[in-house]
């Protein structure tokens, strides 16, 4: 375990305490995140609607396709039109208060984030290394929203890996009495000029991404008191650490 990854995770923790940032409180309009109410809904209603005839389709395709591949992908994209669906849902309740917060257990939240993201990492033949505790931990928290970010986290990377020997990471442990957790990864890594960048809205190295995973990640993170850190060496991967209170 890298102590000084979690050195770092221990020290935003406390400065996020120290703050007097509220559990689920809504995110600064400083931080060009924030939109108006009415926007969101509107385009909330706009995605939806394509989304009904995506469906649509790929039931009617369902019932002429006899072939297992074909219909393979066609679960895919049933499955990838459920979560768009259900981030909708969870963007129009962002900003609504906090009426979710509550105890859950830690292995079915990482179980969950791992089944968001398992066609990802079927087509990408990744391996999922889960070391999770003997101990089952629950924890105080807004559990929608921490998907989202953890989410965030799995999902960038996987796609820094490659279409081989790809192995994604999930472990826990306890530190100092706080429940700590990593995801690692081997995929290409994070350029260390890029690395303090890649919370800022907007900054993205990726083709057509738009910069707001890892910017929203970090919000939910700080709201909820979760102290984060990251490392990353380019060629060998990243490390992210998350230190909850």
């Amino acid at each position: 375990m890298n102590t000084r990854a979690i050195f770092r995770a221990v020290t935003a923790m406390h400065t996020y305490q120290s703050s007097g940032r509220r559990v689920g409180s809504p995110v600064s309009p400083a931080s060009g995140l924030d939109q108006p109410a009415h926007f969101v809904a509107a385009l909330a209603h706009e995605v939806r609607n394509p989304l009904t005839n995506i469906n649509l389709a790929v039931d009617m395709l369902a019932d002429v396709v006899d072939d297992d591949e074909p219909k393979l992908y066609l679960d895919i994209i049933r499955r990838s039109s459920v979560r768009i669906n259900q981030l909708v849902f969870d963007l129009l309740k962002y900003k609504e208060p906090d009426e979710a917060e509550g105890s859950y257990s830690m292995h079915q939240l990482l179980d969950e984030v791992l089944e968001v993201a398992a066609d990802r990492i079927r087509l990408k033949n990744i391996t999922v290394r889960k070391e999770y505790a003997s101990e089952d931990e629950q924890m105080l928290m807004d559990k929608g929203r921490i998907r989202i970010a953890l989410t965030n986290i799995v999902i960038n990377a996987i796609e820094a890996m490659s279409l081989k020997n790809g192995e994604l990471r999930l472990i826990e442990s306890q530190v100092d009495g706080h429940y700590c957790l990593q995801i690692g990864d081997n995929g290409c890594g994070i350029p260390a000029e890029h690395l303090q960048q890649i919370f800022h809205p907007y900054f993205t190295r990726k083709q057509g991404g738009l910069g707001l995973g890892l910017s929203t990640t970090r919000e939910i993170l700080q709201a909820n008191h979760i102290g984060m850190s990251v490392e990353s060496k380019e060629g060998e991967g990243t490390c992210f650490t998350l230190l909850f209170e």
